[in-house]
């Protein structure tokens, strides 16, 4: 098995994002809980020419950004593809000004990966205002990540496995 890579995402590649994100309960958009995909803003993971995998992120003002989108397809799981968008979303947010990242999740898997791969702390709970995500939960975990701190901590041997 080949080794995956990460691009930017084409304009035209909306419907397949959507399509990775389908298995999550992730792909009502547009919905009350995600109006649009800015494909300016997004990643795509790819392996043997097949695409795995999708991250996304939005920047909300000067200093704060916010991921939209994460997901790769249930079979890929455990290739690192997941951490690997993540990084990358985290560098462009990084490159474009950003200091604080918030992201919200439904999964305790999820949101312990954020917390110890990545450093975020919990702030808050959101309601649900639409089937998207699990279905099960009724609320996001407010997660915010101090990316500065992040981003000088990256090459660190807890970050880099």
């Amino acid at each position: 098995m080949s080794r995956f890579t990460i691009r930017p995402a084409r304009q035209d590649e909306g419907p397949a994002i959507l399509e990775i994100m389908r298995p999550w309960n992730m792909h009502h958009v547009p919905s009350p809980e995600m109006e649009s995909l800015d494909l300016n803003c997004f990643f795509v993971a790819e392996m043997d020419s097949v695409m795995i995998g999708a991250s996304g992120y939005k920047v909300l003002g000067p200093g704060q950004g916010k991921t939209t989108l994460l997901a790769v397809l249930p079979e890929y799981l455990g290739t690192g593809a997941g951490s690997a968008l993540q990084v990358k979303r985290l560098e462009a947010m990084a490159t474009l000004g950003v200091h604080t990242v918030t992201t919200n999740a439904d999964r305790p898997e999820t949101i312990a990966w954020y917390k110890s791969r990545f450093g975020y702390r919990e702030v808050g709970k959101l309601a649900k205002i639409h089937d998207f995500g699990r279905s099960d939960v009724d609320h996001w975990t407010t997660l915010q990540l101090d990316l500065g701190g992040y981003m000088r901590g990256a090459c660190s041997p807890a970050k880099a496995s």
